[in-house]
């Protein structure tokens, strides 16, 4: 993996957890009902969970251990992609 694709993955994760910080110091869940309430919103649910199934699928065939994928797939159905992201930064660091 080169550093410049390193990087542009590490400053996109950056953004994003910086975003959903700013979203939650700003209205934390509050806003979250009127999401529900609105059909598009749950489509919105519905593709940020169909992609935590995918990602954890990714992550249960990348990593040896079952109790290392189970760790970092947990997450992602309660606190979303950040930690998708997350994972993804840690394998390019690994990645030689």
């Amino acid at each position: 993996m080169t550093q410049i694709a390193r990087l542009i993955v590490g400053l996109v994760a950056l953004g994003f957890v910086g975003l959903c910080a700013l979203a939650y110091a700003n209205i934390g869940w509050q806003g979250f009902d009127r999401v529900l309430a609105e059909p598009w919103g749950l489509v919105t649910l519905a593709d940020v969970i169909v992609g935590a199934v995918c990602m954890s699928v990714v992550i249960f065939f990348s990593e040896d251990d079952w109790q290392v994928a189970l760790a970092w797939s947990a997450p992602i159905f309660i606190l979303g992609h950040v930690v998708s992201c997350a994972w993804v930064v840690s394998r390019f660091l690994r990645a030689k």
